[in-house]
């Protein structure tokens, strides 16, 4: 019996294939997490938490 004929190799081509552009994506900067707020803000600071404490001790001070 015969030896089976090897399969030839793909010869390369002489000329490359041209090189498709590439696409990237769009550029988006990352958006920073905002920290989180362990206080009220200013304003509800004022007019919910200081402004009634001052109020009380006025009204509460001994005459």
């Amino acid at each position: 019996m015969p030896a089976p004929t090897p399969t030839p190799s793909p010869r390369p081509s002489p000329h490359p294939t041209p090189a498709r552009p590439v696409h990237y994506p769009a550029y988006h900067p990352a958006s920073r997490p905002r920290p989180p707020r362990d206080s009220p803000s200013p304003l509800t600071f004022t007019l919910l938490i200081a402004a009634p404490a001052v109020f009380a001790v006025a009204a509460l001070r001994p005459r």
